[in-house]
């Protein structure tokens, strides 16, 4: 058993194993250990109780035998006591192995599930981080690129002017992924006031008005069919980035001279907000993956290239800390439909 042990703990430090792969041996090797432990103390227990009954029951057969059964061959009957000693102690070892052996099987299915979860979350973090990494050098290579490029030689005044906007664009796609990196990531750690009464039909007319000028350089057209005077609970700022969100998100996979229908209605207690594009829809092997953070459908189709995929990451987030769902219909080359469902207050 110590040479399994040992040769446990040998392929733990491999180092070919993934960290998960050691720890998991290494906690399947604690939890056998622990057993072997336990099982060698109950069987010195058994093994002591045991032999103590056979000699005091032994002892007591002598004292209530006659004469005649005195003159047994005490050698004989120490034979037979060492025999059940050894039969009890070949009992105890055989079922001692099988037990480590059972031990042994179940510790490792329960490490592995145990840090299943840990594992799955380190790779999404790993992955998270790579792909923040990506998108922060993309703008920064543009921004490098154009300042080799400008100090080159002398400019015309017409290139620095292109130059300076072309970084101020990049400047902006930096904040606005560098304010949704810093939101996902208090996301699960900020505790944010959900009992606030909030106009929420406010919300969304002021959101279509933010976002008008940014549908006309697309040339996207907005309906708007929101109900006034419908109220939610919840929190202002978060519920505001979850319409400005799916508003652009509209806008971006969207055909030219396209529209976007968003509306917000009461049904019995709960508050539908529907926004609908005539873009260019997703597949559905895809819509399985639409809230995942960085995640982009079909790149090349989109009015803007420049999106980090952070956005539905972001009103999925929020959808359920308000303690909402949120439902997606989509139909490859017909668009899409988003429709959130909040309490009304």
């Amino acid at each position: 058993m110590k040479n399994i042990l040992k040769q446990l703990e040998e392929w733990a430090t491999l180092s070919n194993l993934s960290e998960f792969k050691k720890a998991t041996i290494l906690l399947t090797t604690y939890y056998t250990v622990g057993v072997f432990i336990i099982l060698v103390i109950f069987n010195i227990l058994v093994y002591s109780l045991f032999t103590n009954s056979i000699y005091s029951t032994n002892e007591n057969i002598k004292e209530q035998s006659s004469e005649e059964n005195e003159k047994r061959d005490s050698k004989l009957e120490e034979n037979k006591i060492h025999e059940i000693q050894e039969n009890l102690a070949g009992i105890l070892i055989t079922s001692d192995i099988a037990i480590l052996i059972f031990t042994l099987m179940i510790a490792y299915v329960l490490s592995k599930r145990t840090l299943r979860p840990i594992e799955e979350a380190y790779k999404k973090q790993s992955i998270f981080v790579a792909n923040a990494a990506h998108e922060l050098r993309t703008p920064l290579a543009v921004i490098k690129a154009g300042s080799e490029v400008i100090l080159r030689n002398d400019r015309k005044q017409e290139e620095y002017i292109k130059y300076t906007k072309e970084s101020l664009e990049e400047i902006e796609r930096l904040i606005t992924l560098s304010n949704d990196l810093l939101f996902l990531a208090q996301s699960n750690k900020k505790k944010v006031n959900l009992n606030s009464k909030v106009n929420f039909s406010e919300i969304c007319k002021k959101q279509i008005n933010t976002i008008e000028a940014y549908a006309l350089i697309h040339k996207i057209t907005i309906k708007d069919e929101v109900e006034n005077n419908l109220n939610t609970l919840g929190n202002k700022n978060n519920l505001t980035r979850l319409v400005i969100n799916l508003l652009k998100n509209a806008i971006d996979y969207n055909k030219k001279e396209g529209s976007v229908t968003i509306s917000l209605k009461k049904k019995s207690n709960k508050i539908i907000l529907s926004v609908i594009d005539t873009g260019i829809g997703i597949k559905k092997e895809n819509l399985i993956n639409i809230y995942d953070r960085f995640y982009k459908v079909d790149d090349s189709r989109t009015q803007n290239s420049s999106s980090a995929g952070l956005g539905l990451a972001i009103v999925k987030e929020i959808v359920e800390e308000h303690h909402g769902s949120i439902n997606i219909n989509s139909s490859y080359g017909n668009g899409t439909s988003f429709e959130v469902i909040l309490r009304c207050v």
